[in-house]
């Protein structure tokens, strides 16, 4: 019997033995730099906003968030790369629509999936565009649009094949029953400033992507795509309150680990990120730069973004709109 125990002791002192490398790397995480992939070029958007974030979560981990730029392939290559950092929570991602929603959803080739390579840590951004038209149609509101329009053929601007704008012209044109032609534009700005100059009708455009423009008289915006009126576009109404329910667009930013990593350290991320977004300096930077943020937990987070790619994926399939080849 004395045998029988000692050899039962020394198996479970053999499984603690075995546990207690794993569970030291998460008590005292991190201990070592973190890499930060973002989701395009330096000095873009993302960029911008992943080193905001940096600033501020690196000195609260007490640790260096180091940040590598990916570009190419809509996104996709970016996002590749977390797919193949091992899950230890020293490796996240930070993107968004492009790669992990609008351009696998519209039939774009990717080497990953989107749901089950991922894990959401916390949203990093999120905004929605308004639909503008020029200043010289004369129209004020969506119901004045749509009678401008008629049964003509009118033109609507995007940031390209398969984005927001695009998704948003289409939608527009079928909930109104007007046809427009989509024109696509290397950037949503770009089409903005068409719209002001009279060469096309309509776009759909971020706050500042269309902020100089409508103070200068140039646009009007005619309705938000979102649940709620925008702070710096408060005498805007949303779709469902010109008449259009259901016409909602958010575009989001969110950081994500791969597939694995353990739930104390996303835990962890999913605090000293929320904690970021609600400081002075990153609320005040969304805010004057027409953006919303909600804050969700990260289960929260993690069901939205799930909801977002099933929704883009049918709003795909249901409009026809999809990647190029």
């Amino acid at each position: 019997m004395n045998r029988r125990l000692t050899l039962a002791a020394l198996a479970v002192a053999g499984a603690l033995a075995a546990i207690a490398p794993g569970a030291n790397a998460q008590s005292d995480y991190p201990n070592k730099p973190i890499k930060l992939i973002v989701d395009g070029p330096a000095g873009g958007i993302n960029d911008i906003w992943a080193r905001r974030y940096a600033n501020v979560v690196g000195p609260a981990l007490k640790q260096t968030i180091v940040i590598e730029n990916r570009t190419g392939a809509s996104g996709s290559l970016s996002a590749e790369a977390l797919t193949q950092a091992a899950p230890d929570g020293y490796t996240m991602y930070y993107g968004g629509m492009n790669p992990l929603v609008l351009y696998p959803g519209s039939g774009g080739k990717v080497r990953y999936d989107p749901v089950k390579d991922f894990l959401p840590i916390a949203l990093g951004t999120m905004g929605y565009p308004s639909l503008v038209a020029g200043s010289a149609m004369g129209a004020k509101t969506v119901a004045e649009a749509i009678a401008k329009v008629g049964s003509t053929e009118r033109t609507c601007g995007t940031g390209g094949n398969a984005s927001v704008g695009h998704f948003a012209c289409v939608q527009f044109a079928r909930a109104a029953k007007v046809k427009l032609l989509t024109v696509p534009y290397k950037a949503g700005a770009l089409a903005a400033m068409d719209v002001a100059a009279g060469q096309i009708d309509f776009a759909s455009g971020f706050y500042s992507e269309i902020e100089a423009l409508v103070s200068g008289n140039r646009l009007v915006p005619l309705a938000v795509y979102g649940p709620q009126r925008l702070p710096k576009f408060p005498n805007v109404p949303t779709m469902a309150e010109a008449g259009m329910p259901g016409l909602e667009l958010p575009s989001f930013s969110g950081f994500f680990f791969p597939a694995g990593t353990p739930m104390p350290m996303v835990t962890r991320l999913h605090t000293e990120l929320l904690a970021a977004m609600k400081t002075p300096e990153l609320s005040g930077i969304l805010a004057n730069a027409g953006g919303v943020y909600q804050v969700m937990t990260q289960p929260a987070f993690a069901d939205f973004y799930r909801q977002e790619i099933a929704k883009w994926k049918k709003l795909s399939a249901d409009t026809g709109i999809r990647v190029e080849p």
